[in-house]
């Protein structure tokens, strides 16, 4: 008899596949918080912002030595974003070429069922 276990992987700063909450306390209002979830999508992963009530486009994210990248358009600017794990949250800068504000992710609490 063989027997099959699925082990599942905590969502971490190090794996961040799940949902995370964003803060850009700089940022206006309406872009100030929100949701982002990194996916897996064909091997690569990828980060898809949830931004006013809006879900966009997923984007590719890169692996750095230290970190993540990520690079796309929305409203006509060229976006990046760089983060970096501090403890088990994700922390780092979204910029474009006029501006860069502070950004910090933290992973997303799920509800324990019994």
């Amino acid at each position: 008899m063989l027997l099959f276990c699925i082990v599942a992987q905590a969502q971490t700063s190090s794996n961040p596949v799940g949902m995370w909450t964003y803060n850009c306390p700089e940022a206006p209002y309406e872009y100030s918080t929100g949701k982002a979830e990194f996916k897996l999508q064909d091997d690569k992963l990828m980060l898809v912002m949830f931004v006013g009530g809006t879900q966009g486009q997923p984007v590719a994210v890169t692996k750095t030595d230290d970190g993540y990248l990520c690079r796309f358009s929305i409203d006509y600017f060229d976006i990046t974003i760089i983060l970096k794990p501090d403890g088990e949250n994700l922390k780092g800068t979204i910029s474009s070429d006029d501006w860069e504000l502070a950004m910090t992710m933290k992973p997303e609490k799920k509800e324990q069922s019994n």
